[in-house]
């Protein structure tokens, strides 16, 4: 194998493994990475889910406007209760409570407008 093939190989593992270790090393971190991707992959069609942008829903609140508003553990029960009831025009959805507490996590990690 060429050396600049090894070299590049060896840095990806290398900075794989710190990201890893990081994101064990901080779990609120890894919280809210995983937090980011559940609302992406599922809030996203409604809610503007990241630091900008308008929701493409008009009646669902970005993200953002909800950063802050509820400590950590009440939003938890908040997700999981809409995730069984629904809430609105949002219809109830599976949601673990990891994910609930992870999404919660992100939200409270969003700075307000």
């Amino acid at each position: 194998m060429p050396r600049p093939v090894a070299c590049a190989i060896f840095a990806a593992v290398v900075f794989t493994a710190a990201g890893a270790a990081q994101a064990a090393a901080d779990p609120v971190a890894a919280a809210v990475s995983r937090g980011r991707a559940f609302a992406e992959r599922n809030c996203a069609a409604c809610h503007a889910v990241g630091p900008t942008g308008a929701s493409p829903r008009r009646k669902a609140p970005p993200f953002r406007a909800l950063a802050g508003r509820f400590v950590p553990l009440t939003l938890q029960r908040r997700l999981t209760e809409i995730s069984e009831t629904g809430h609105y025009e949002m219809p109830p959805f599976a949601v673990h409570s990891d994910e609930a507490s992870d999404v919660a996590a992100y939200l409270n990690s969003l700075e307000r407008p």
